[in-house]
């Protein structure tokens, strides 16, 4: 079935297999039976409206509303919407000092549903930064489970790791992304089992690599690009020990070394042979970044995962559609955002091991809620009020076909009703706006990112790591790039020296941002094999100029 979206009017296609998806995702309420229609936005769409939900990057200085106690959180204290939110500090927000029930409303169905879960959502207190179960990584969101941890997001089970995003199971990583079961690495991108490595990309199981892509079981590798089980070689080529070592001694501690190398990389990725894709280990599968995963369509940053189709970055989840930031044992869920251990869920926002949750945002091992903010283990509540279970079923049908009749069932919430501003979201990163563009289409924008950076009191970091002494700790450096400010942490700093790295002249945001570029655009598009002819679902634009070789083609030419 051909649509066109009503969002930005390009045409999309609905299969068989999304309508058999959605024809299974049923919600009960007592006799009556609820589904959600076919989608009316392309998914480029739905991915743009649910992620503009969600901050990672940008973080400010508060006190909580509830103590006065200093805290971080994701909440500017100035929104261009004017009020700003109450926000609790992460322990009040989950202690018993308040109840969110006490916020709870009758239902107006006078007035759009989505008006109502807005006004909800003002009254209710918010969590400061969304983590669970986290030691002393207070700078840190969409985070569990991690120690020591600093200006990472979208990660579980790491320990000291710094500006860092999509880390699992890390150790003492830096400026990595996309890193799985990894150890002492800096400015790494798409790695799976790798160990002291630096600017090494796309690589599995590799020891002491530097400035190198396309890896798989190697060791002390530089400026290398599609090779596998070598050891010991540069350009490609092998040389002996004592060469190599002499050749990366070189680099070791210099930033003018390391800006030259990084420059040789980039050379080296673009001239490299590329396959139409990076999925491996997996079945069925079409994206991109996709490892030990099965029936997976459509799908990006995806692990470990099955029968999901639009699903963009998921860690072990199942039968999901549509959903952003999805970890650890989820199932059968639907346009979710920043979720962990959820089943039978829909249009809801960080919801954590519930059950049977509809339209809802920051919810706690609960179920059968429709419309709820901030509740925690509660059931059978609409717009945070408590029901039995015969009234909820009643009223929830009810408000149901009310929903129908607006044109909200079945759709995301709006963006102009996120509580960010859209340049402080994970959508401007995915679909880059204007101001203009995004005031245009009535959603908010933050001018803080425009202002200008003064470089008095700033210092330049001397070239070698050797000659830094701690005084770095207490200066101001200048991104070489945006001209934000920025300070070194002593950890950092420690991580730096173990490793003979010199100190990065751009920012942190900057660095992320480098490293995104690395990837192509969340897209696909039929390409033929540039040998075979084959056409593959390939991640590289008609427009771009790499030749893509099929996954066949790939193996027998590199490897």
């Amino acid at each position: 079935m051909e649509r066109n979206c009503v969002e930005c009017g390009q045409s999309f296609s609905i299969d068989n297999e999304e309508t058999a998806f959605l024809s299974r995702l049923v919600f009960c309420f007592g006799e009556y039976s609820a589904q959600f229609p076919l989608p009316l936005e392309c998914p480029d769409c739905r991915l743009q409206i649910r992620t503009a939900h969600r901050n990672e990057q940008y973080m400010y200085h508060g006190q909580s509303a509830l103590s006065g106690k200093k805290m971080i959180t994701l909440y500017a204290p100035e929104p261009p919407w004017g009020n700003s939110y109450q926000v609790y500090e992460q322990e009040e927000w989950h202690s018993d000092a308040w109840d969110a029930g006490a916020f709870g409303r009758s239902y107006d169905f006078n007035r759009p549903f989505f008006e109502q879960f807005k006004d909800l959502q003002k009254a209710v207190p918010r969590l400061g930064l969304v983590t669970i179960a986290n030691e002393n990584s207070p700078y840190t969101t969409g985070t569990g489970y991690c120690k020591n941890c600093h200006l990472i997001n979208c990660s579980e089970y790491c320990e000291n790791c710094y500006y860092g995003k999509l880390l699992q199971n890390c150790r003492d990583c830096v400026d990595c992304s996309y890193a799985y079961d990894s150890e002492l690495c800096y400015q790494c991108f798409s790695i799976y089992h790798c160990y002291s490595s630096c600017f090494l990309s796309y690589s599995q199981n590799c020891t002491d690599c530097w400035f190198s892509e396309n890896l798989v079981g190697c060791s002390a590798c530089l400026f290398c690009t599609n090779l596998q089980r070598q050891q010991f070689c540069v350009y490609n080529k092998p040389v002996g020990r004592e060469d190599f070592q002499r050749t990366i001694a070189a680099l070791h501690g210099s930033h003018e070394q390391f800006e030259k190398a990084r420059a040789t990389w980039h050379d080296l990725r673009q001239s490299r042979l590329h396959k139409y894709a990076n999925i491996v280990r997996s079945q069925n599968c079409t994206g991109d970044f996709i490892t030990n995963s099965k029936n997976c369509r459509d799908c990006y940053d995806v692990n470990d995962s099955e029968d999901c189709r639009y699903v963009c970055v998921g860690v072990n989840v199942k039968d999901m559609y549509d959903c952003s930031n999805v970890y650890l044992r989820q199932e059968l869920n639907y346009q979710m955002l920043g979720t962990i251990g959820d089943y039978h869920c829909a249009f809801s926002i960080y919801t954590f091991h519930s059950t049977n949750v509809l339209y809802s945002d920051h919810i706690y091992h609960s179920q059968d809620l429709l419309g709820c903010v901030g509740l925690k283990r509660k059931r059978f509540c609409i717009l945070n009020r408590q029901y039995s279970e015969p009234e909820y079923r009643v009223l929830a049908q009810k408000i149901v076909e009310h929903m129908k009749s607006t044109g909200e069932w079945g759709r995301f919430f709006p963006i102009k009703y996120s509580p960010y501003a859209y340049n402080e979201t994970l959508a401007h990163d995915y679909f880059p706006l204007t101001a203009d563009q995004v005031r245009h289409k009535g959603w908010n924008w933050r001018e803080a990112e425009e202002r200008e950076y003064s470089a008095q009191g700033t210092t330049v970091p001397p070239d070698s790591i050797e000659q830094t002494n701690d005084n770095i700790l207490q200066q101001v450096l200048r991104c070489e790039i945006t001209g934000q400010h920025f300070k070194i942490i002593p950890q950092e700093l420690a991580f730096y020296r173990k490793q003979q790295l010199p100190l990065p002249r751009r920012a942190p945001l900057q660095r992320h941002r480098d490293r995104e570029a690395l990837r192509s655009t969340r897209r696909v598009w039929q390409r033929p094999c540039a040998q075979c002819g084959k056409e593959t679902m390939s991640c590289f634009s008609p427009e771009q100029p790499e030749a893509l070789l099929c996954e066949e083609c790939f193996l027998r030419e590199v490897f």
